[in-house]
């Protein structure tokens, strides 16, 4: 059943696809905040954060933990949400090129991440993320749309010169 059967129209094909596509993007900015905000998940998906150079790379590069953690949450998000094994696989091509090109070493130009980001993520956006810092750490979470930081306050945004590549790992959150 799930959620998708309290939403008005979601029989319309749009209706059904366009909703459970945005609540699983915001079920994914949900696992990335926990996955900083908690210690023992933090020590995980910090191997996500140690490449010292964010390149396409970058994308795959997940402690084993962190896989089973979020599978695990993928299937939570699945029984509340109740997609069709289609939303999965269009939600699940589309967030995959999504983290391949916010991975890249490749930046946009400042006008188009201004457009693109108001409702993407970008290569710009992501690097943030990416900076050996807080608070840029703790900063846009988003998967593939950016309109979950802009609501909850963890957007952020720095000059492409501000944004490091080279990471500095760290072990500890203070």
């Amino acid at each position: 059943m799930g959620v998708i059967h309290y939403i008005p129209f979601h029989h319309n094909r749009w209706v059904y696809y366009v909703s459970l596509f945005i609540l699983m993007d915001l079920c994914e900015y949900i696992y990335h905040v926990i996955m900083h905000k908690f210690d023992f998940l933090w020590k995980l998906h910090l191997v996500h954060h140690s490449d010292l150079k964010v390149d396409v790379s970058t994308t795959i590069r997940e402690h084993p933990g962190e896989t089973l953690v979020r599978t695990s949450f993928l299937m939570l998000w699945v029984f509340i949400l109740g997609p069709a094994a289609s939303v999965l696989v269009l939600r699940q091509t589309v967030q995959t090129f999504s983290n391949i090109a916010a991975h890249t070493e490749f930046r946009l130009p400042k006008r188009i991440n201004r457009i693109v980001g108001l409702i993407f993520i970008t290569p710009n956006l992501h690097h943030v993320h990416h900076h050996y810092q807080l608070p840029y750490t703790d900063r846009n979470y988003g998967d593939v749309l950016s309109i979950w930081d802009r609501l909850f306050g963890t957007y952020a945004e720095l000059e492409l010169n501000d944004t490091i590549l080279v990471l500095i790992p760290t072990w500890s959150r203070q």
